[in-house]
């Protein structure tokens, strides 16, 4: 396989199956780098939840944001949202200096026993009503990086409203601040290789126009697989599983259009580092330390 395409004015790396090329950054004032880690699917209270979290630890992150499905209500022993996150990432969820956990609401943070919408707003208290009075879609702003939450379990009329709400966030955040780097998250991926059906309400080609409207990238959970599917220039992730026992299906023998990797059954959470002039995405299985590297997703300006 070869390099996973670019998008127009940017240059794009993905290793292990390719190799940068560089352009000049633009000029800027930020400094200091912007690290992120984002989770997804790993609410079960497993011991490989706990493995993902210490390697999240061993990186001293800004912030963890999460791809949904924050609990899975199958153990008695592991109460949602306060055991599933609190066990795991309370001071992020608790820092004295503000909260630094970022959730997105997936099927099973709705559906599951003793789960819940309700208990989900219980528990994150300070996600922003200021787009969603029931706090189900926000955005934040974490140093260079600027997310964008989204919630795809929602009603038709309300992802229309989402759809309308993410257009005119993402030209603000880019008229003030070409540097920062726009990242959309939400739970059923748009495009996969995967077990369940692809989330075909939330592509460009139902009215999503992600990179025409200043988006850099997007990324989901909901599969349990860890993949990159390129469409139009653009980076569809797939952000794995940040738990154990949870495996199932696994990647399609013929992968999905664009499909540049797809690796299944492999706890782990993406390491997203932002600068001005750059954003790389590292998907990392703990091990010693800071974990194992087994792939890499770049861009640059």
């Amino acid at each position: 396989m070869g390099v996973a395409g670019a998008l127009t004015g940017w240059a794009v790396l993905a290793s292990p199956v390719g190799s940068p090329m560089v352009k000049t950054p633009p000029e800027t004032t930020r400094v200091a780098p912007t690290t992120l880690a984002l989770i997804a699917d790993f609410g079960n209270c497993g011991p490989g939840a706990a493995r993902v979290a210490t390697m999240v630890d061993a990186w001293a992150v800004d912030a963890v944001a999460t791809a949904g499905d924050n609990t899975y209500d199958d153990d008695p022993g592991c109460t949602p949202f306060t055991e599933s996150v609190g066990d795991y990432y309370d001071s992020y969820v608790n820092d004295p200096d503000g909260p630094r956990f970022w959730p997105a609401l997936g099927n099973h943070d709705y559906e599951d026993p003793n789960a819940g919408l309700a208990k989900y707003r219980d528990y994150f208290t300070y996600l922003s009503t200021e787009a969603d009075a029931q706090q189900r879609w926000y955005d934040v702003t974490v140093g260079g990086i600027h997310l964008f939450v989204l919630d795809n379990d929602a009603p038709d009329a309300d992802l229309a409203a989402q759809r309308t709400w993410l257009r005119e966030r993402l030209a603000a955040s880019r008229a003030a601040d070409p540097t920062t780097w726009n990242v959309v998250v939400f739970h059923r991926p748009a495009f996969t290789s995967a077990s369940h059906p692809d989330e075909v309400a939330m592509r460009p080609d139902a009215g999503w126009d992600y990179r025409g409207w200043g988006a850099d990238i997007v990324i989901a959970g909901h599969q349990h697989v860890y993949e990159d599917v390129v469409v139009d220039g653009m980076h569809y992730v797939t952000a794995g599983i940040a738990t154990n026992g949870l495996e199932r299906g696994g990647c399609d023998a013929e992968l999905t259009t664009g499909s540049r990797l797809c690796r299944e059954g492999v706890e782990g959470a993406l390491r997203i580092v932002a600068t001005a002039a750059s954003l790389t995405l590292e998907y990392r299985q703990p091990g010693d330390g800071s974990g194992t590297v087994l792939d890499t997703i770049g861009l640059t300006r």
